[in-house]
């Protein structure tokens, strides 16, 4: 009876010391990181590439800071072909040339229109007063004939009156008559010659100028139409040309910008970026895509966490997490912004600096910090540290283990 209680005693304490070697094995990653501090300070750090071929020269070296221009490094070019803007510059010239060809032809057109619209109003005063002149004498004359015409009707009436008396003959009076028939016809061709000039001199105000015979006088107002409408299409075309030179002036300054940036163009980051690695030395060529630099920015302030898969399972993004970095004794809190199981943790390609207790099987957290602005200018990447996730503890791994 004593030996049965004995083995039941022994498999009871096995059973115990069994359970003891599996909550140790499950719990050792965090007890292992509450004694040792295996989390490290980090950020992400980015690769600036070369964007275009030619020799690096004045690299920031690691550790430096960018200024406020964000210059990394320049990339210079001396054999950069010249051959667009050259072109384009001709294109320019001959652009202007053009340009200036035309604006002298707009110049010489008004010029000559200033001399046919001179031409025309001389023209137009001249032919007005000369129809004045001619209404003047058509009236005068006309008053005359009419004077005429009543003093020959009195004559042949005295001589019809003598005839009748017998003291001259008929032949007197027909030449009376006569004279009376052709005044009358001078009358009339008299008054139709004014209605004419004064028909003529009304249409001549208008701008119609008209001959004596009824044709067309309008050939110096034509020929300053004509001048007139090549002015309009010199200067059509001068805004045809100045367009077409902005537009040269355009691709110039664009071909130069462009042939600039292919001789040297800077490698910019943000502001205030720490260079963590040089990676093209200066003077070395280099290929467009060529890596030049990497560099984080100390404004993002993580903390590379290594844990074991369950404490991973356990996290979340959001979770609290508290920190305190080598040297100090403050606690920090931080915040849970990725989770990543142990066959698929980020290396070196994404993190400036990884945990030393980064291991194969192991899992990993990243934690999210608010630098103050001393750890801004320190950026203290790379500096172990603990952290804790008070919302998990060994319970929770070992009843996540054992599906509790």
């Amino acid at each position: 009876m004593a030996l049965r209680n004995v083995s039941r005693l022994a498999v009871v304490m096995l059973g115990l010391a069994g359970l003891l070697i599996y909550v140790v094995w499950i719990g050792w990653p965090y007890l292992h990181a509450i004694v040792v501090r295996d989390a490290a300070v980090t950020s992400w750090v980015s690769v600036t590439q070369a964007p275009i071929g030619g020799y690096t020269i004045k690299p920031l070296y690691p550790g430096e800071r960018t200024g406020d221009d964000g210059r990394i490094a320049t990339v210079a070019d001396p054999r950069a072909n010249t051959t667009e803007l050259t072109r384009a510059r001709a294109e320019l010239a001959r652009a202007q040339a053009r340009l200036s060809a035309q604006t002298a032809l707009v110049a010489a057109a008004r010029r000559a229109l200033d001399v046919r619209a001179t031409h025309a109003r001389h023209f137009g005063e001249t032919f007005t007063r000369d129809l004045e002149v001619t209404i003047a004498n058509a009236g005068h004359n006309l008053v005359q004939l009419k004077r005429r015409l009543e003093l020959e009707s009195n004559e042949a009436a005295r001589t019809e009156t003598l005839v009748k008396g017998g003291m001259t003959s008929q032949s007197q009076v027909d030449a009376a008559n006569a004279k009376i028939t052709d005044s009358r016809r001078l009358i009339v061709e008299t008054q139709n010659a004014l209605d004419r000039a004064s028909a003529r001199l009304r249409a001549a105000k208008d701008g119609v100028f008209l001959l004596e015979d009824g044709t067309d006088a309008n050939a110096p107002l034509q020929n300053l139409a004509d001048a007139r409408l090549r002015l309009l299409q010199a200067e059509d075309t001068v805004s045809q040309l100045r367009a077409e030179q902005e537009a040269a002036q355009l691709v110039v300054a664009s071909t130069q910008a462009a042939y600039e940036k292919a001789r040297s163009l800077d490698i910019v980051v943000p502001p205030g970026a720490m260079v963590w690695s040089l990676i093209s030395s200066p003077g070395a060529p280099v290929q467009p895509g060529t890596a030049i630099a990497s560099w984080v920015d100390c404004n993002i302030m993580l903390v590379d966490v290594p844990v074991s898969d369950v404490e991973t399972a356990l996290l979340h993004q959001g979770s609290v997490a508290h920190v305190v970095l080598e040297g100090e004794r403050r606690t920090r809190t931080g915040t849970v912004i990725l989770t990543r199981g142990s066959a698929g943790t980020l290396g070196n390609n994404d993190l400036a600096a990884l945990a030393k207790g980064r291991r194969p099987g192991i899992g990993q957290v990243l934690v999210r910090l608010s630098p103050s602005p001393d750890d801004i200018k320190a950026c203290p990447i790379g500096q172990a540290a603990f952290v804790d996730f008070p919302d998990v503890t060994v319970v929770d791994m070992v009843r996540a283990r054992l599906r509790w």
